[in-house]
């Protein structure tokens, strides 16, 4: 009969395996928890966008509250945008508006659709953007929302003008 013995219980395959384990479960549990939004309540917004009076299709909406997640919407052939789950967190937000020249707005693209785009001759080209550019930063737009839990207050009108 051959036994094996352990001069330290932290040698033994089965306590290293175990402590491995443990590890690896818990440092699993610290990356899922992470830095996501739970804990800040979020809402529901809806608007919409005009340009001169005419309802903007294809741009891209995006509000960045002073706490919270930024988060975006674009908006319909009627100028109308929503954006539900996550929502926004309640607060003060500053608003962008942005649409470029070359299709429409892409919200989550896919790494085939980043390649399509990386490969045509005019992606080193930088977008025309088809709205004054003042308005595709929140610091710059001049544009605010104040969101609330209520979703009845939640909607927006945004008339971009020069």
């Amino acid at each position: 009969m051959n036994v094996r013995t352990y001069p330290s219980t932290m040698h033994s395959p089965c306590i290293r395996r175990s402590v491995v384990t443990t590890s690896t479960i818990g440092l699993a549990l610290i990356l899922c928890t992470g830095c996501g939004t739970k804990g800040v309540p979020s809402y529901p917004v809806k608007g919409t966008v005009t340009l001169d009076g005419k309802p903007l299709e294809g741009a891209t909406v995006m509000f960045v509250p002073t706490a919270g997640p930024p988060n975006s919407g674009v908006t319909d052939a009627s100028g109308s945008f929503s954006i539900g789950k996550p929502g926004v967190p309640a607060g003060s937000c500053g608003v962008a508006i942005t649409k470029t020249a070359g299709g429409p707005a892409m919200t989550n693209p896919t790494p085939e659709d980043l390649q399509k785009i990386a490969q045509t001759p005019a992606a080193n080209q930088p977008p025309k953007s088809l709205v004054p550019e003042k308005f595709g930063r929140s610091d710059t737009s001049g544009l605010t929302a104040t969101v609330t839990s209520d979703a009845a207050k939640n909607v927006f009108t945004f008339d971009l003008a020069p």
